[in-house]
Formats: structure tokens, sequence, C-alpha cells
């Protein structure tokens, strides 16, 4: 019986064993599918890295934006399978095949809004070059003071209107007063022809005289429609204070309206001499009724003269006596005049006056561009811009994203002031008004220059009690010692408006020239009187300010418009000269077949490694198949 048993507990060692090489086998499959899975999303993540690094070369170099480009999305998931592919064909303990690789996902740099290119240069901003030249407080400031000066420009530009309305009153009732004198004219002749005894020159001078008188209605009606457009304008002016005003700081708003109700004054005091001149129409028609008879009377007189047969040769015809009361009913005629002075004395400094604001109107880059300095006359290919050729909505950045932004777009874009060579010379211009040529957008810049630096110096005059005396004192010169005072006054502000531009032109032209300018002047730092500023509405050249060590450039002076810009439109510009400038190396460049993020997945075949020993092999066993997906995502 001892014999019977003896290989039991053989067997049941080999059983035993079998088991535990299968848990022990089943725990290594299992561990190496872990380790398989770790594998294949570590080969994914590096095939990921190894698309990335084939980002656009200059594109980085020169503005250092990361983006993968491609043609066709076939191509990215073409070039990562054979990155993943020299990790599929590794001996190892993880032996995979790819079975299918699928794009799932791409976010290009020109999508949602730009959004993803913006991401791009704020982190290059934050880890790479930015000085911090602004901040979030200071930026803000800018924005507030820049507005507060775009708004004081508009105002001062509506109410230089309406000085120029009141000086088209002041003519009409030039005109009105010019027709009163030729009545006094006329009617001192036709007196001279009666006074000889001459009816029929009294009545041909008489026709001229009441062909005049006939003219004042029209004149009146002139002046009543200038005054009706004026008093409507200032109803207008009145409601633009009111919208624009409440923004600006206490001082000057307080100034504004002390101006406003100067030209408010005026009006009112024109109502009083409104009554007066509307009078004038019934006077005119009594004047010409009494001239009428007064003729009538001379022909009767000249008639009987004519017809006139004396009785006897010793009678003789008392002329005299027959013109003499003729004579007394036209001396009961009294001159037409204007009851007030009327006009402006001074035609030759109104003239330059206006000639200021002319000239701001012909042209201004011809004022403000330095002697000898050459214009660009690059082109920008706007209609095939991404700008223009991809829909967005404008989202906005915050001011640091703005001042961020600006300052990226100082460091890696040019400007007027720069000595680069590129056949478009001023991208800085063009990413704030997109115009096609370098001209237009060098036009545009100084045009919203000149009016922010009109708005800066009209603040500095009307705080400056000085220099407010100065124009009251030449506002009296061109309106004379009689005329209205609000029309002195309202003439006074204007010589300020000018003169604010005629500094305007003088800073512009320094920064230009590659000067600094103060963005708020002081006493010391102004440069042109009103002498001078005569002259050059004369046609004397205007030199540029005396630049200042603690004043801005040009090229911060666009800066700081940048952040008025909407911040999509200027991320879309941005892209626009980037696009424009690489094309110069590469024909087929085109941003938006740059890519930001790429998502993909991956479907695998793999084998269990426990079934492909050659044990089982041998005894008919087939390595099993699994499936296995994974999914990678990147980013730059």
């Amino acid at each position: 019986m001892r014999l019977k048993w003896k290989g039991q507990i053989s067997v049941f060692l080999s059983l035993i064993l079998i088991c535990v090489c299968g848990l022990i086998c089943g725990l290594l499959e299992s561990a190496r599918m872990a380790g398989a899975q770790c594998f294949i999303q570590t080969a994914m993540y590096a095939s990921m890295d190894s698309l990335f690094s084939q980002y656009h070369r200059g594109l980085w170099e020169q503005y250092r934006i990361f983006g993968l480009e491609y043609l066709e999305e076939a191509d990215i998931t073409k070039e990562y399978s054979g990155f993943l592919e020299p990790y599929l064909l590794q001996e190892n303990w993880y032996p995979f095949q790819l079975e299918d690789c699928q794009l799932t996902a791409k976010q290009d740099l020109t999508d949602d809004s730009g959004i993803y290119f913006k991401q791009e240069i704020m982190d290059y901003m934050k880890y790479g070059i930015w000085t911090k030249e602004w901040n979030a407080e200071s930026a803000d400031e800018a924005v507030e003071t820049l507005t507060e000066a775009g708004q004081i420009s508009d105002m001062n530009r509506s109410m230089e209107i309406q000085t120029k309305d009141a000086w088209k009153l002041e003519k009409a009732l030039e005109n009105l007063g010019e027709c009163l004198e030729e009545q006094g004219k006329l009617k001192k002749q036709a007196a001279d022809y009666l006074s000889r005894e001459d009816g029929r020159g009294f009545c041909k001078e008489g026709d001229k005289l009441i062909k005049k008188l006939k003219e004042v209605p029209k004149l009146v009606e002139a002046y009543e429609a200038q005054a009706d457009k004026l008093g409507q304008q200032l109803t207008k002016l009145r409601e633009e204070y009111e919208e624009k005003m409440p923004d600006v700081r206490e001082t000057v708003r307080t100034a504004f309206l002390q101006e406003l109700l100067e030209y408010e004054s005026y009006t009112d005091k024109d109502g009083e001499r409104r009554r007066q001149i509307t009078g004038l129409c019934e006077k005119a028609d009594n004047r010409i009724l009494l001239v009428e008879a007064v003729q009538k009377e001379a022909e009767e007189v000249e008639d009987y003269i004519e017809d006139w047969e004396p009785e006897d040769e010793e009678d003789e015809l008392n002329t005299a006596a027959l013109w003499r009361p003729v004579q007394r009913h036209f001396a009961q005629y009294q001159l037409l005049t204007l009851p007030f002075h009327a006009g402006i004395q001074d035609k030759e400094k109104e003239g330059l006056l206006k000639r200021l604001r002319e000239m701001a109107e012909e042209g201004v880059l011809s004022l403000v561009l330095p002697a000898g300095q050459m214009v660009s006359e690059g082109s920008f290919d706007i209609k095939n811009s991404p700008s223009n050729r991809i829909s967005y909505e404008e989202t906005g950045l915050g001011i640091l994203e703005k001042a961020m932004t600006a300052e990226y777009c100082q460091v890696f874009f040019n400007h007027f002031c720069d000595d680069g060579e590129k056949e478009t010379a001023y991208e800085l211009e063009y990413l704030l008004f997109g115009k096609e040529t370098d001209r237009e957008n060098l036009v545009k810049t100084v045009e919203r220059m000149l009016a922010v630096r009109e708005g800066m110096n009209l603040i500095h005059i009307l705080g400056d009690s000085e220099k407010r005396n100065q124009a009251k004192v030449l506002a009296s010169a061109v309106v004379g010692a009689f005329g209205l005072v609000p029309l002195v006054s309202i003439t006074s502000y204007f010589i300020m408006g000018v003169w604010a531009f005629g500094e305007a032109v003088a800073d512009v032209k320094t920064l230009l020239s590659g000067g600094k300018v103060p963005f708020m002047k002081r006493k010391e730092d102004w440069n042109l009187s009103l002498e001078g500023l005569l002259e050059f509405a004369a046609g004397k050249k205007l030199d540029g300010s005396q630049s200042s060590e603690s004043g801005l450039s040009y090229e911060q002076y666009l800066t700081i418009f940048l952040f008025l810009e909407p911040g999509t439109r200027l991320l879309y510009r941005m892209m626009d000269v980037m696009e424009m400038n690489l094309k110069r190396s590469q024909d087929e460049f085109c941003i938006s077949d740059c890519a930001y993020r790429v998502d993909i997945q991956a479907q695998f075949c793999g084998k269990h490694v426990y079934f492909a020993l050659g044990l089982l092999k041998q005894a008919g066993f087939e390595a099993a198949v699994y499936p296995l997906m994974a999914a990678v995502s990147k980013a730059y």
C-alpha cells in the first residue's frame, strides 16, 4: 500500500507549483499591462514634444511666438505617427502596434478671437523682456488722461466753430451797416439834386436809394438766419458739454463752463441787438414811401415848370418857391443807422487766426515733418490679411494685458523714428489705424497726436492766468475797443484754442525728430508766443519745441495710444504684420496655419506576453491581443 501512493506528494506539489506559477505570471502580466499603459502614455507625450519642437523658426526668432505650422490636419497626425513609431519598434516587454491615430481637437493662433495668440504674448512678457515701464495703475491713469485730452480737443473744436459762427454774425451786421452807409451817401446825393432844383436827377438818385433800402429786409433776414443757427449750435454745445465734461478734471470743467457762459451771454446780448435790427425793416419801408412821395412831388414840379407859360413878358417863374416844399418834405428823411458798433476791427489778425485752422485742414504732415525727412511709401496687403479674412468678436483686454501687449509691440514692431529698412516702415502706426499705406497711417497718427497735444496744451493755457490775459488782449485788438464784451471773450477763447494747436505742431515736430515732450506741460516747458503764432499763420516755418528729458518720446506716445485700441483688433493687426514680414522669406506662410494646441487620440493593439512564451506556443496556445486607447494634449 505504501508503494501505491508513493508519487502523490510530487503530483500535489506539481499542481501547487502550477497554480503558484499561474498566479505569479498573472501578477506579472497585470503589472506588465500597467507598465505598458504608462509606456504608451510616455511615448505619446514624448512624441508630442517632438512634434511641437517643429515650431516655425521664423515666427519665434522674429517675434518670440510659438506656432506649429501645417498645411492640412492630416499632416499633423502623419508627423506625430512618425515620431511615435520608434517607440513601438523596440523589442521590450511592451509589444504594441498602432492601429489608428486621430486629431481630436486643434486650436490655431488665430482661433477664438486671438485668445491663444494673446496668451503667448502674455507668457513671453511675464518671463521674457517686460521692463514694467507700465503697470496697471500708470496705464489706467494714462488712458484717463488721454481720453480727457481727446474730449477737450473735441469740445474745443466745437467751441471754435461757434466762434466762427459768431464772427459770421458780425459779418452779417457789417454787411447791413455797409448798406446803411451807402443809403446815407445816396440820400445826400439826392438832397444835392434837390438843392440844385434838378428833379429828374433827384428821381434817378431816389430810385437808387429805394433799391438800396429794399436790400435791408434781405440783409436783416440773413442776419436772423445766422443768429438762429448760432442759437441752435449753442444748444447742441451745451448738450455736448454736459455729456463730455463730467469725466474731465474739475478745474478744466469749470474753465469750459465759464467760456460756454460767455458764448450764451453773447447770444443774450445779441438778442437786444436783434430787436433793434428787425425794426429796421419797417423803418426802411417807411423811408421808401417817403422817397416815392417826394419823387412824385418832384415830377409834378418838373412837369409844372415845363408846362408853364408866362402871361406877359415881365412874369418870372419862382422855381425856388416851387422846390422849397419838396426840399422840406425830403428833409424829413432820417438816415437808418445801426445803433451800436458791429463787426471785427482788425481783419488781418482775424484772417491769420482763421488761417491756422485752415492749415490743419489742408494737411498736417507738411506742418510737422522734420526738414529733410522722407515719408515711406510702403504698403500693406490688408485685403488678404488675418484681420480681414478672419471673423472675430471683440473681447477686450484688461488694462494690465493692454500694457503688456503695448510694450510687446514697442519691442517687436518698428515706427517712424526707427532706422529699420523694412518695406513697410511704420508698423506701430499700422497697428493703430490699419490703413493700406505707410503714409496714410502716419497721417492718421500725426492727426491723433496733434489732437492729444492740443488738448493737453489747452489744459495748460486754461490753468495759466498770464496766458489767458495775453489771449484777451489780442482778442480786444481783433474785435475792437467798442465791440461786445462777450464777443471779446469768445474770441479770446478761439485764440487760446489755436495757440494750443500751434504749440501742438511744435510738439509733434519735436517728437518726429526723436525728441521728448512732457505729457502735461509746465510754464517753463512752453515754447510758442502769440507773436510767434501769428508769424506761423503768416507763413513762417515753425521750429520744434525744446526737447525735455523728463518727457515722453514718439514711441511712448504710440504705446499710450495702443492702450485705447480695442484689444482683439490690435491682436489681429499684429498678426497682419507678422504674416506679411514672414512671407518675404516664405511666400506660402500663413499664420492661420500655425497651431497653438493639439489633442491626439491613438488606438493600439497589444499582445499578452504570458501567452507568447515558447512553451505555450508549443502547446498550441495563441497569444491573445487586446486594444489600448490613449490620448494626449499639448499647447505652447
